[in-house]
Parts: structure tokens; C-alpha cells; sequence
């Protein structure tokens, strides 16, 4: 198990030897040409024979050319989650390399964060907020959604034990890592199927990164705090309280997809062709290679607990899309949330925040087909 750190043509020669044999015979005075040869073609055995010119030299199969450079691009993921996994998957299985992209992998947590590295042209492609991304759009980012990593919120909402219901967060905190981030979507999401509002009747505490909203659950700093696997199933170890999984209790709503800039996007298709191969392999590699998955998760999320890596694995697994496109309903949803603050977005449509034309490809060429079978 690999977890990764990741001729010239010959000349030909032609000789062309000619020879030519004239004799003279001197009969009565009379000079007589008596002949003279085209090149002679026969081969050449153990040295030239006498009247026999030495054949050429064999031919020599031209050598394969030699494939091009792989394709150099900035590869981000955001949080310690299993969220991630389609792209930690396909850097360690080698499936970028393999399908060749020379890959630098990195951590800017938060999407606020990685899209300011976005537009300043130090990322090229990674994992993002569907929401904070549209919103950024506004502000002139100009970002594509290209596959999706979690179609749901896969997010926990864990509260401290006395807390049993949703009503008593009224005047307490809830923490999340940053604004903009898919933390922080989650709990707009949950607040508004409960009928509460951010930081009217639910202050929201930005905690930098998920493990530390567990931390500050465990200190009392927070009443409430949005966590994803593997935090969420610790949280529960720890004895706080799940008031929602909005995985299975939410609606269907993007929380993580990937995706980059626009522009760059458009003047490097065959890098995002790549990386969409790669994408997809990596998503299968997570189905159906458990034991490799697991020691992905060991590696970046910085767990040894079996308990904790299995039921990471048995939710990640079954959330990601084999096929990952985003969902149009859930974004259509998501524009619909937002709208009601930024009217901007008013009738906005999810193709227009969408390219989906690279998993279109790949569906059509069969290379879907091959990787995931025909019933996905």
C-alpha cells in the first residue's frame, strides 16, 4: 500500500554503392564496351563478394516519443473531515499522477480563505463551499462548482448535555470555524428549520477549525457547536448531545464541492480533464478499498481509534456520489436561501455556477461506465 509523498528517433542510414565493370577486349583494333551494371540491391553475407556491392544498413525501428511533462497545478482541501475524501484519495492513490498532473496538495482551511488564494492565483482547484462561493461570485471571484464531494450537509449540530432541544439555544453560542465556511451553512440551515436566527437569538462563534469546536464544547465556551465525522462521533463518545444530523434529518443541499476559477478553468481544460479522472477513481478507490481508505483517514485526519475510522468510513463512503455531480435541486435551494439577503440572487439559476461538462465527457466517452460499472 503506496501513500504517496506520487527516447529519441534514430537516424536511419542509407549507403548507396554503386559499381560498374567494364572490360576491354581488343579485337582487330576495335575497342568494345562490354557492359556496365546498375547498383547491385543483394544483401551483403560475411564481407563483399567479388561483383557483389555491400547491402545497406538495417533500418532501425524508431523509439517511442517521449511523453509530454505531467501538468503542474495547486490542489487545496479545507477541513479535517471525511468531506474531503475524494481528493485525499486520489493524491494517495497516484491517481493524479497517473493521469498526468504533477500535483501539490495543500491546506487552507476554510473556503473564505482558499478562494482568496483562488483569485490571487495560488490555487488552482479544490474543495469549496457551494454557498460562500456564490456569494463570493457576487463580489467579482467568478468561480465554477465542478464535482461534488457531499450533496448533504454532513454536519452534526452537538450541544452540551442540559441542552435537549433546539428552542433552549435562544441566548446562547454556537460555535463553527469561519464565516463562509460549510460550518457556518450548516447552521444557517439549522437554525432556520428551527425557527431561530443567527445572532438574534443564536450567537455564532468562529473557532478556526472543527477539532477546536469539540475543544471548546469540552471548555463550556460554547453551548452548541457544528462538527462533521470524525469530530461529531466523538462529540457523541464525550457525552454531548446530537440535536440534529443533518446528513440524514436536513435536505438536500451542496456543503462540499470542488471547484476553481472560471478563467482558469477555461484555459486549462485538459488539466481539468485530468483531474476529473482522477477525481472519479479516487471516489471509487474510497468504495471499494476499505482497508486503504481507512489508512487515508488515519494519515490526514490524525486519528488512531478504530471505532472512530470505521464510522467515518461507513458515512463518507456512503454520502459521495460515485458519479459526482452536483445537485441542481439542492443548489436551486441554496440560491433560494440565500436570496432572501442578497437579492442579487433573486431567480439566479444553479447552471449558472455549474460546469458540468466534464463529468458530461467523461459519461460519453465510457470511461464512467468502466470505472463504476453500469449501475453506479
Amino acid at each position: 500500500m503506496r501513500m504517496s509523498d506520487a527516447p529519441r528517433s534514430l537516424p536511419w542510414r542509407q549507403g548507396k554503392h554503386r559499381w560498374a565493370a567494364a572490360g576491354l577486349s581488343v579485337l582487330l583494333g576495335v575497342l568494345v564496351l562490354v557492359g556496365a551494371c546498375a547498383p547491385s540491391s543483394a544483401p551483403e553475407r560475411g564481407g563483399t563478394a567479388a561483383g557483389t556491392a555491400p547491402a545497406a544498413a538495417p533500418a532501425q525501428p524508431a523509439a517511442e516519443p517521449t511523453p509530454p511533462p505531467p501538468i503542474r497545478l495547486t490542489v487545496n482541501w479545507t477541513a479535517v473531515s471525511g468531506s474531503q475524501s475524494g481528493i485525499w484519495l486520489a493524491y494517495e492513490g497516484g491517481y493524479f499522477r497517473e493521469q498526468g498532473l504533477d500535483v501539490e496538495l495543500v491546506n487552507i482551511a476554510s473556503t473564505s480563505r482558499a478562494i482568496q488564494a483562488m483569485v490571487a492565483g495560488e490555487v488552482q482547484l479544490g474543495s469549496l463551499d457551494p454557498a460562500a462561493s456564490i456569494q463570493a461570485n457576487l463580489g467579482g471571484a467568478d468561480l465554477a462548482l465542478l464535482f461534488a464531494a457531499t450533496n448533504r450537509l454532513v454536519f452534526s449540530v452537538m450541544s452540551q448535555p442540559s441542552i435537549r432541544e433546539p428552542q433552549a439555544l435562544r441566548g446562547k453560542t454556537m460555535g463553527i470555524t469561519r464565516i463562509g465556511s460549510s460550518t457556518h451553512t450548516a447552521a444557517l440551515v439549522a437554525l432556520e428549520m428551527w425557527g431561530l436566527a443567527p445572532d438574534r437569538d443564536v450567537s455564532l462563534r468562529q473557532l478556526q477549525e472543527v477539532p477546536a469546536i469539540l475543544a471548546a464544547l469540552q471548555a463550556g465556551q460554547v453551548d452548541a457547536g457544528v462538527v462533521s465525522p470524525p469530530t461529531n462521533t466523538q462529540a457523541r463518545r464525550a457525552g454531548f448531545y446530537e440535536l440534529i444530523n443533518l446528513a440524514t434529518q436536513g435536505p438536500e443541499y451542496p456543503s462540499v464541492s470542488v471547484g476553481g476559477p472560471r478563467s482558469w478553468i477555461t484555459a486549462n481544460e485538459e488539466a481539468v480533464r485530468r483531474f476529473a479522472r482522477a477525481y472519479v477513481l479516487g471516489i471509487h478507490r474510497l468504495k471499494t478499498d476499505k482497508p486503504f481508505a481507512l489508512e487515508v483517514y488515519r494519515k490526514y485526519l490524525k486519528v488512531e481509534d478504530p471505532e472512530i475510522l470505521e464510522d467515518t468510513y461507513a458515512q463518507f463512503s456512503t454520502y459521495f456520489p460515485s458519479v459526482p455531480y452536483i445537485s441542481e435541486e439542492g443548489l436551486a435551494r441554496l440560491i433560494e436561501d440565500l436570496a432572501k439577503e442578497e437579492p442579487r440572487l433573486a431567480g439566479r439559476q444553479p447552471a449558472e455556477f455549474i460546469d458540468s461538462r466534464f463529468l458530461r465527457e467523461l459519461e460519453a466517452s465510457g470511461f464512467i461506465r468502466q470505472v463504476v460499472g453500469e449501475g453506479r
